[in-house]
């Protein structure tokens, strides 16, 4: 046999070794050659001496499982389809020919098992017979992706569809730590549906650092065009990898050509490396899959949620509309006033065009918890901020920057603000008092050590001005108010202001103001302090978090988005100029910048977990993605009724939740309100072709009848399967099934409804914090004696008593008589403390037991964050 002329296949002498006997579990390089090259495979089989023939297995017994007939073979072995005798059910059998690779195929089952998604094939079993390992899955009836895209490039909106649901697979499998590594066109397969199905996590391996196979640092994995260019290089791999293979995939979906051709393996293996494809015909998704191929890891997206955010953005006409995202995330009960089209992507931005630079990060923090505020000493050489780590109380640290430590300080606090005389301002006993606002009293003390001093209650942000007098920023009578100096109103507004920070020069405040506590869109505004004139600098961010002032005091920096989750480092002038200095990927804030411009930042993780809990027993994590709002709990106690609006393991839409545990039951699109009295209607608010509408989806499929409804509903809760009592438009609506909507009052207050268990009257808390109780067969209020300013209506029990929580944690509950007034302590709850904002949702069965509970948690690090020129 003569040497092959490709110098990229297998030697001579190795093909010998591995036809007589060597196991390609010793060569895994070899072995994924061979599944990639036609030439040596052909060269290998003529040297073994009894090859195994197509259907060689069909007919025969493997274990509990009758092989039929041979559907597909690869690399690894073969794909049969088989009949499970304990099940009476057709699957696909994998099996490999020999025993050696039995710990190859293992580690493929393991990986995939671990994810139960609709768009990864799920995997049945797995073991070894007579020396033939195997693994019995989930038969898909369909063809490869690969077949697809021969027959040539698909629409965009096809393209897009069968990215999105890639993703969501993908998604699912990294926030369980497994990544796929070998994604290609062959290993998916378009069912009969259209839906697009996840083959072989044989090269998968747990973030965690336990290997799932043999594969050291240092090995090439996956196949040539596909695999990202750090495993190209031998390198360690984590699920950055898979956003690139998706990107090639993406690439060849729209154009019907591979992203990185060539001849031999060798030849699309430097490509990978050295080239990058033409986007010319790509369209709106060219910075997308730009952004997906990017040589480096840490510029592409940075998990398959925020590439399919974004390519649902570049499509929000196609796809079904649900909540914002961004404001539900952080929401609360008046979160459905966030519903609106999903934002597109973007890289051209406001002001100057100037090419933004690359930023560095030096990580500081590494603890479990949440930063919540940093700010540097006057020279830069150290770093103060609040922290909440591991669920122990928040507490004031200073980490110095050139020993690298943080050493605790006394404050039992946030850290607000440091003096240029080196004092420190620190919110002791802080708490959330309304969805993101968090309140404490504010205190001085000396950085250097020493008690501090009280100087004010309630307030949410403080910075020193250069005169060492106080800017400090607290609830008004109206909304929010910022006071320079302490007592002093310089701005209110009806809004929530945040982050006011003193210019360096002592005349002007920055400041940003949010349209609501549970929504931190919003802009950037200026008020000069010797005239009170405010002027906007930045206007129309969908987020906007984070402020400094530059220390030249000419410009402030801040950290913003306009329209997806994927934080831009800007500037703004005085003068209103802007531009983007420095492009970065998730939620990053800026808190402060030294002397020299390095800038404090957080790298931020947002969730909305959802709770299911008895009292007396364990509570239980019911959260099915990163943003799960609970809305209702059956009359029967059996289900919760939640919103799922991420995106990280499951489709957004409304989910029945069991309560006692098992699969969630997706309804369908939209945002779910009430559970009818049966169970067997809910009742969904759905934004279609722009415009609300409420909808009722059948608990055993069938009909979705639309009822007839004045607005967007934000609250409604059944009287009986045909009508419902529902607030739109400030109002309370009785709406019927066969009917127009009668108004009952005019004055319908916010969050929560609530209906007695006869279902006759109605409770809400009004804008003045009374609760206020309706009669609905004719509209006549009763005003209840008392004021609930801070409280939630949560639920009706069966003994006639009104349910309301405290919106601070613990969640205080308490039960009021609406015949005589009186209340008295129900119990309380203790959410999870690692993380924890404020509880945003919370409803409880007439029962007084059962009960479910959405709250809000921020994890995140400390950062060092520089810019290279």
């Amino acid at each position: 046999m003569q040497p092959h002329a490709n110098t990229a296949c297998l030697a001579e002498d190795e093909l010998l070794a591995l036809g007589h006997g060597r196991s390609l579990a010793e060569s895994p390089e070899a072995e994924r050659h061979l599944a990639d090259c036609a030439t040596c495979s052909a060269l290998l089989a003529a040297i073994v001496r009894e090859p195994p023939a197509w259907d060689a297995l069909a007919g025969t017994a493997l274990g509990p499982y009758r092989l039929d007939a041979q559907i597909g073979a690869g690399g690894m072995g073969a794909v049969y389809r088989a009949w499970d005798h304990r099940l009476d059910r057709t699957i696909a059998i994998k099996v490999l020919h020999r025993e050696a690779t039995a710990t190859r195929l293992n580690s493929e089952a393991r990986a995939a098992a671990a994810v139960d998604h609709p768009a990864i094939v799920g995997i049945h079993d797995v073991g070894v017979v007579d020396g033939t390992a195997y693994v019995a899955m989930e038969l898909v009836d369909g063809e490869s992706l690969r077949s697809v895209i021969e027959r040539g490039a698909l629409p965009p909106k096809r393209t897009r569809e069968l990215a999105l649901e890639l993703l969501d697979g993908l998604a699912a499998a990294h926030a369980r730590g497994v990544i796929h590594r070998d994604l290609k066109p062959e290993n998916l397969i378009v069912a009969r549906d259209g839906r697009l199905r996840i083959l072989d996590f044989g090269l998968a391996k747990l973030l965690d650092g336990t290997p799932l196979d043999a594969t050291e640092p240092g090995t090439v994995q996956g196949t040539a065009g596909y695999l990202a260019p750090e495993q190209a290089r031998g390198e360690p791999a984590d699920a950055r990898a898979d956003l690139f293979a998706t990107g090639a995939i993406l690439y060849e979906l729209a154009t019907g050509r591979r992203a990185f051709p060539g001849a031999t393996h060798a030849d699309r293996l430097s490509a990978t490396l050295r080239d990058s494809p033409p986007l010319d015909e790509l369209g709106e998704l060219a910075p997308v899959v730009a952004r997906c191929l990017h040589k480096e890891p840490r510029e592409r997206f940075q998990s398959a949620a925020d590439l399919a955010w974004v390519l649902r953005g570049a499509s929000a006409a196609a796809i079904p509309v649900a909540p914002s995202r961004r404001a539900l995330l952080v929401g609360g009960a008046a979160a459905l006033a966030g519903i609106a089209g999903l934002g597109g992507f973007l890289l051209g931005r406001r002001g100057a065009a100037v090419q933004p630079r690359r930023p560095v990060f030096r990580q500081l923090t590494f603890r479990t918890g949440r930063v919540y505020t940093a700010r540097f000493t006057r020279d830069g050489s150290r770093l103060a901020f609040g922290a909440a780590w591991d669920g122990e109380p928040l507490r004031a640290y200073v980490f110095d920057l050139a020993a690298r430590s943080a050493t605790p300080l006394e404050v039992a606090g946030d850290v607000l603000s440091i003096s240029t005389r080196g004092q420190l301002a620190s919110a002791q006993q802080l708490r959330f008092t309304d969805h993101q606002s968090a309140t404490g009293t504010l205190a001085i003390a000396a950085l250097a050590g020493g008690m501090p001093r009280v100087i004010a209650p309630d307030v949410q942000d403080a910075d020193f001005a250069p005169d060492g007098s106080l800017a400090i920023v607290r609830r008004g009578a109206t909304g929010f108010r910022i006071e320079l100096p302490l007592g002093t109103v310089l701005v209110e507004s009806a809004g929530w202001l945040t982050h006011a920070r003193v210019s360096p020069s002592g005349t002007h405040v920055a400041f940003l103001e949010h349209p609501h506590t549970n929504d931190d869109a919003g802009d950037l505004k200026l008020v000069e302090i010797s005239t009170r004139r405010v002027r906007v600098l930045a206007t129309g961010w969908a987020s906007i978090a984070g402020l400094a002032w530059d220390p030249d005091g000419r410009s402030v920096w801040f950290t913003a988005a306009h329209d997806h989750g994927q934080n831009e480092v800007h500037t703004v002038a005085l003068d209103g100029t802007q531009r983007t200095i420095a492009q970065t990927t998730g939620r990053l804030r800026l808190h402060d910048l030294a002397p020299d411009r390095r800038a404090a930042v957080t790298v931020d993780t947002w969730r909305l977990r959802a709770m299911i809990g008895e009292r007396g027993h364990s509570e239980r994590d019911a959260s099915l993605s990163e943003a799960s709002f609970v809305t209702d709990v059956a009359a029967d106690g059996s289900m919760i009724l939640a919103a799922e609006l991420g995106s990280a393991e499951t489709s957004s839409g409304a989910y029945l939740v069991p309560f006692a545990g098992g699969r969630a039951l997706r309804l369908g699109d939209g945002f779910p309100l009430a559970i009818a009295p049966s169970g067997h209607r809910v009742a969904v608010s759905l934004l279609e072709a722009g415009a609300p509408r409420l909808v009722i989806y059948s608990t055993d499929g069938g009909e979705r009848p639309t009822v007839a409804a004045p607005g967007l509903i934000s609250a409604a809760r059944w009287i009986d399967d045909a009508t419902l009592v529902a607030r739109s438009k400030g109002q309370l609506w009785r709406l019927a099934l066969d009917r127009p909507p009668v108004a009952l009052t005019a004055a319908a207050g916010a969050g929560e409804l609530a209906i007695d268990p006869a279902r006759q009257r109605c409770a809400f808390v009004d804008a003045a914090g009374r609760v206020r109780v309706i009669e609905l067969a004719t509209g006549a209020a009763t005003t209840l004696p008392g004021m609930f300013t801070g409280h939630a209506i949560c639920g009706w029990l069966a003994s006639g008593r009104i349910v309301l929580r405290t919106a601070t944690t613990p969640i205080q509950l308490t039960q009021l008589d609406p015949a005589t007034g009186g209340r008295e302590p129900l119990f309380s709850i203790e959410p999870p403390a690692v993380g924890l904002k404020a509880v945003d949702a919370f409803v409880i069965h007439p029962d007084g037991a059962r009960y479910a509970y959405s709250y809000g948690q921020e994890l995140s690090q400390l950062h060092v964050m520089t810019l290279e020129a």
